[in-house]
């Protein structure tokens, strides 16, 4: 059993993810820690805590509010043409009882970690300013900390905040660079791998069709959210009746890795030139040029395997047209 804090700014594709981990028997998610980006920090929160009420997952899962600026502090997000006035695709999801804690993300971190002893993996599906807060409250963090997986970057797709950087890395630079330097057990997953994976309406139509009878609201709601995250994808990208997978993918890859191939880099993050702010930068060398420690890069993905994954908690097993 894996021991996760997802660390996101939650919206359309961390929704997924974040649905994905609570039904997924192999996960058990110790909390949900929230920051600015799709959204602001606090709607992160009140869009997670919906969440987990329609997940039933059948265990508590606190969630705490965290940064809603970048370290430098600059607070940016969204635009609603991409995740919807709400970050959840202007889906109204019911409220619930749940209340967020009174602890402020850094510090539930830090607590978890210190807890589980040498047992926690933490996901981030947003920008990493949590994590490197933390990491400037207690240095030791990685060594008591199992894993990170991270959805964020690039190196050789065009980026889609600039043509070198991705969102969540660029959102806040500096947060990265230090997270990259930090020293730990970490998986980067990028634009690299998730340009190449694609939900479509057909996985839609059939999640809705063979859906297990307790996740049929959930499956609405896919449904549902996924309508803005298709439109997005058909007039920014030209697809049609399909969308990318971001955040999901590093969910599916924290929990498998053998989904993706990877190279083994010492990596940093560009936060000080504006024309190449969030570009990840790495190098290769027998006596390298970066002082720090290599991290693994997801380069390939088994897309269609990662896809029918990403579902399968959802539905039925099915064998030709007959659940089984």
């Amino acid at each position: 059993m894996r021991h996760i804090i997802i660390d996101a700014d939650t919206g359309i594709d961390d929704s997924l993810a974040i649905l994905y981990a609570l039904r997924s028997p192999n996960f058990v998610v110790e909390g949900i820690t929230t920051c600015y980006g799709n959204s602001n920090a606090y709607q992160s929160a009140e869009n997670s805590i919906r969440l987990i009420a329609l997940a039933r997952c059948g265990y508590e899962v606190p969630v705490a509010v965290g940064a809603n600026e970048s370290i430098d502090g600059v607070f940016e997000s969204a635009p609603p043409y991409i995740h919807g006035d709400n970050g959840i695709g202007n889906v109204r999801l019911p409220e619930s009882k749940q209340k967020v804690l009174d602890e402020h993300a850094v510090d539930f971190i830090l607590r978890k970690a210190e807890e589980l002893d040498g047992e926690l993996e933490i996901i981030t599906t947003g920008r990493m300013t949590n994590l490197a807060l933390a990491v400037q409250k207690d240095p030791k963090l990685p060594k008591k900390v199992k894993r990170v997986v991270t959805m964020g970057g690039t190196l050789f797709e065009v980026g889609n905040i600039n043509p070198y950087a991705e969102a969540n890395i660029e959102g806040d630079a500096r947060a990265a660079d230090i997270v990259f330097r930090a020293g730990f057990n970490m998986i980067l997953v990028g634009m690299d791998v998730t340009m190449k994976t694609f939900i479509t309406d057909r996985e839609i139509h059939n999640l809705c069709r063979n859906c297990k009878k307790d996740c049929k609201q959930i499956a609405d709601y896919i449904q549902e959210v996924l309508k803005l995250y298709f439109e997005f994808y058909r007039v920014g990208g030209g697809m049609v009746d399909q969308c990318v997978v971001h955040d999901p993918l590093a969910m599916l890859i924290a929990e498998d890795p053998s989904l993706g191939e990877y190279k083994m880099l010492r990596a940093g993050v560009e936060y000080e030139s504006e024309k190449y702010h969030g570009m990840i930068t790495y190098d290769t060398g027998f006596i390298p040029n970066l002082d720090r420690g290599e991290i693994m890069i997801c380069t390939s993905v088994d897309s269609k395997r990662a896809v029918r994954r990403l579902f399968s908690v959802f539905q039925e097993m099915t064998f030709g047209r007959y659940n089984i």
